[in-house]
């Protein structure tokens, strides 16, 4: 499967494909982000259909684009469709969304409903503490890494997320471990 593409884009009979000079790959991709005519590197996510026995590929012109989308396909009620709809949002109106509360945001992206926007906003306001991450510059999966390794042990995961907040050093793989402990200490 591919996961990086250095080609360029091109539409034949209503189908965007990454092509090269040796092959293409039919794609789903955002016009809003253009079209590449001169070629540029593009990262895709190959996603397994079981029911059709199939790979469809998202294309994405950066890696972080990629990662908002692989981490919008872990909430429930989320569909690939419309994760790769969340994930060529600007970054700033979703967080915005997600702090405010704002489920007319979600519904007015293709496929969420009234009931769908509630129920990915709540999901997404206890996974996604963006305000929280920043300010500890710490990645967004470690830091839901040391919540979720901490709540398997029983512990809140509010009291975890504001003893993390304490934490003065920097936090990263390396000393993940040693995070842990320190929040354990603190509880």
């Amino acid at each position: 499967m591919f996961h990086y593409f250095n080609g360029k884009l091109q539409v034949i009979w209503n189908k965007k494909l990454l092509t090269n000079d040796f092959f293409g790959i039919e794609v789903q991709y955002s016009w809003k982000q253009g079209l590449s005519a001169s070629g540029g590197e593009y990262f895709l996510f190959p996603y397994l259909d079981d029911n059709r026995k199939s790979v469809f590929y998202f294309a994405f012109d950066s890696m972080e684009q990629k990662n908002m989308f692989e981490d919008m396909l872990k909430i429930s009620w989320v569909w690939p469709k419309t994760a790769f709809q969340l994930a060529q949002l600007p970054r700033e109106n979703l967080q915005n969304a997600i702090k405010t509360f704002d489920a007319k945001f979600f519904q007015s992206i293709p496929w969420i409903g009234p009931k769908s926007a509630k129920k990915i906003l709540l999901e997404m306001k206890w996974n996604f503490e963006f305000d929280d991450i920043q300010r500890m510059d710490v990645d967004q999966r470690l830091y839901k890494d040391i919540i979720k390794s901490l709540r398997g042990f029983g512990y809140d995961a509010e009291r975890i997320k504001s003893t993390l907040q304490r934490y003065e050093g920097k936090i990263s793989k390396e000393n993940m471990s040693e995070v842990i402990k320190w929040i354990i200490s603190q509880m």
